[in-house]
């Protein structure tokens, strides 16, 4: 008989079983209830389970074939982009568009940095070329690529020996495989997140730190987005086989022009001999096709009518493909006024083109903030296509005037950088723009009475008629009145702020 302890669990309490069963009751639900609900049957998997994100296979991390689990490849969907002209000219369009914008690096909002214009100036120039080979347009466009066809844009961040960051490469997101921990998420780093399968096996692993994998359209249930393409998988389809189709009418033709009707007492060998005749004498001189020619009697041509090459169901097409990227298709369907076409441009810039600049701009303060380490720097779009200028400049205005928004607050609207950022201490504040025809005013002049931007910005020539202290009170009372709430409280509190700065004097500004 064996000396080893027999060891076996203790069963639970009555409280404990108790406890456990009035965990999964719900309150005022017993089976006497006539036809009620019942109690539902208790949860039989492990407590750790809770919270897992989605249903996924059973080892889901060995299929380790990119989207194998999807309907439609990551060679398919290129294919398709690659196969239909319109949706290649769409793609184009748009990736034209986003390289065209201006960009700017620039210091945070309430960033505690005194001066960061070194810091700016080598973000900017690393952004001139972020992969070392390609310009910043070029690179974009790349990364715009992926992201509209597949929705796997990639980017993997090289360091030099000494940590900094050298290069931003961009990979085939078609070759990269996400993995999941058990709650059906990414496992944090260090722990691999990420597969690159090469040759159809592993080939390396990645953490979450080492690769940024930027899927825009992402979903609970998926591993992999859902990219414009193959939103409109069919539609391209369709579309393909009907270029298809019409390639096949100009090279081959579809179906005859004419039929013709012979005597009805020839017999099918005589019909068949005079239609290998014909043919040969219709076939190689050109110019014999003009010439009359005779025909047996109780002959009759009857023409087919010709298949319409472009119909409504073509524009169709054309606008669903359009609309699935946010272009407008006022250039593939029928003529439109000056002022639709102007609506439709405006509208598919504010619904393509502005979320397109704000995923950029998240990815790029990423690799801003966290691989190059400057926190202080943001990226940021100069200009915005979607609002028009003078309306934006009007709109400013009134809100600076009104003091709901300062000018810092402004600045930072339109991508300008907060005023003085970067310049030593006690340089003179202000944008600095300085045009040698140009008094302190900004009336014209000439180049021998023109000041220079510090004496322009100088507080005692700020306003024509005010104080010499009223800009440095006026300052200080936004400052003092920055963040009021609710903004309709601003106005009184900064007037009241003038008066005691300036007294008596106060009440006339």
């Amino acid at each position: 008989m064996s000396d080893d302890a027999l060891r076996r669990p203790l069963p639970p309490s009555v409280f404990a079983r108790l406890a456990q069963a009035t965990r999964y009751a719900i309150t005022g639900v017993s089976p006497d209830t006539w036809f009620g609900p019942l109690q539902p049957l208790a949860p039989m998997a492990p407590p750790e389970v809770k919270g897992r994100q989605f249903d996924y296979p059973f080892g889901a991390n060995l299929n380790y074939i990119p989207r194998a689990e999807d309907g439609i490849s990551f060679a398919e969907l290129r294919g398709l982009a690659d196969a239909l002209p319109l949706l290649r000219a769409v793609i184009e369009t748009r990736k034209d568009q986003i390289a065209a914008q201006s960009y700017a690096v620039r210091a945070r909002a309430r960033a505690d940095a005194p001066d960061v214009s070194k810091s700016i100036d080598a973000v900017s120039s690393f952004l001139a070329r972020p992969d070392r080979r390609h310009s910043f347009a070029d690179w974009l466009r790349m990364l715009v690529e992926e992201m509209l066809v597949i929705d796997a844009a990639t980017i993997y961040p090289r360091y030099a020996r000494g940590g900094a960051l050298y290069s931003l490469d961009i990979i085939d997101g078609a070759t990269i495989k996400p993995l999941i921990g058990e709650d059906g998420r990414a496992p944090e780093a260090p722990d691999p997140a990420y597969q690159q399968i090469l040759k159809g096996v592993p080939a390396a692993d990645f953490s979450a730190d080492e690769l940024i994998y930027l899927p825009r359209n992402l979903r609970s249930h998926r591993l992999y987005g859902m990219s414009p393409v193959e939103q409109i998988a069919l539609t391209v389809n369709i579309a393909l086989r009907r270029d298809a189709a019409t390639l096949d009418y100009y090279r081959t033709g579809s179906s005859p022009d004419a039929f013709a009707t012979l005597p009805k007492e020839w017999t099918a060998d005589q019909i068949r001999s005079f239609q290998d005749y014909f043919d040969a004498l219709m076939s190689g001189n050109l110019a014999r096709r003009r010439m009359t020619k005779f025909m047996p009697a109780d002959f009759k041509l009857i023409e087919t009518r010709q298949p319409p090459l472009k119909d409504q169901y073509d524009e169709w097409l054309a606008r669903l493909i359009c609309y699935a990227f946010s272009v407008p298709a006022s250039a593939f369907v029928s003529q439109v006024n000056r002022a639709t076409s102007e609506t439709l441009r405006m509208q598919a810039t504010q619904e393509g083109l502005v979320p397109l600049k704000s995923w950029i701009k998240s990815a790029l303060d990423r690799v801003i903030q966290d691989c190059m380490d400057e926190p202080a720097l943001e990226f940021v779009w100069v200009g915005d296509d979607a609002v028009d200028p003078l309306q934006q400049a009007q709109t400013l205005q009134i809100l600076v005037g009104a003091g709901i928004k300062t000018r810092e607050e402004a600045r930072a609207e339109l991508g300008l950088g907060a005023e003085g950022v970067g310049k030593p201490p006690g340089a003179a504040r202000g944008l600095g723009k300085f045009n040698p025809h140009h008094d302190e005013r900004g009336r014209f002049a000439t180049a021998a009475n023109a000041t220079e931007p510090s004496d322009a910005a100088a507080p005692a020539a700020s306003v024509s008629g005010y104080p010499e202290s009223w800009q440095a009170c006026h300052e200080k009372c936004l400052a003092e009145t920055e963040g009021v709430w609710p903004p309709s409280d601003r106005p009184g509190l900064y007037r009241r702020c003038v008066r005691e700065c300036l007294g008596p004097a106060g009440d006339d500004y």
